[in-house]
């Protein structure tokens, strides 16, 4: 029998690929319990409450808001009138199978992370009654080619309305309450 043998090349992006995989479970990736942990953190602030079942040692898909769909990835998260105080944090783009994001009457305050830009699957962004401040960040939009409602009412933005919004093509129901600046 002729014995074959792995040419180098081979054994060279198998044992990449075995580094990517290790780097990617211990290191890179971020399970989506650790990711709303993260969200908690920063949203609940100083001053907040709510969010109380949200615990390392419980099922994500259990916490109170949050919806999964079969491969238990998290699809809806509705935090409304929880008192959070806090802020939004960069991680709420790894939630990118989101289709519900409604964090209304909440307090949260600061600027829009552009990782949102990533939620792609979003239909209901509303983040009503808050305290977000700064401009829109219109190129997060870009993205969400599905989105069907976005409700920014009664906010604190500023500056100019971005054009992005006039791209959504599935919008039916844009509510942007007093935020009324001029188009760019």
């Amino acid at each position: 029998m002729k014995k074959t043998s792995s040419s180098p090349l081979c054994q060279i992006l198998l044992y990449l690929s075995f580094l990517f995989l290790l780097f990617s479970a211990c290191c890179g990736y971020s399970s989506e319990l650790d990711v709303l942990l993260k969200l908690k953190t920063a949203m609940i602030g100083p001053k907040g409450s709510g969010l109380d079942d949200w615990l390392p040692s419980s099922s994500h898909c259990s916490f109170y808001g949050v919806t999964c769909d079969e491969e238990s990835r998290v699809t809806s998260l509705n935090v409304t009138n929880l008192r959070l105080f806090g802020y939004l944090p960069p991680e709420i783009g790894l939630l990118n199978r989101l289709v519900n994001l409604t964090m209304s009457s909440d307090n949260l305050t600061g600027k829009l992370p552009p990782e949102m830009a990533n939620l792609t699957s979003l239909r209901l962004f509303n983040i009503s009654n808050n305290f977000f401040q700064g401009r829109f960040p219109g190129e997060i939009t870009l993205g969400m080619t599905e989105l069907e409602v976005l409700d920014t009412y009664n906010n604190n933005f500023s500056g100019s309305l971005p054009m992005e919004i006039i791209k959504l093509k599935n919008i039916k129901h844009l509510h942007l309450g007093v935020f009324r600046p001029e188009w760019e």
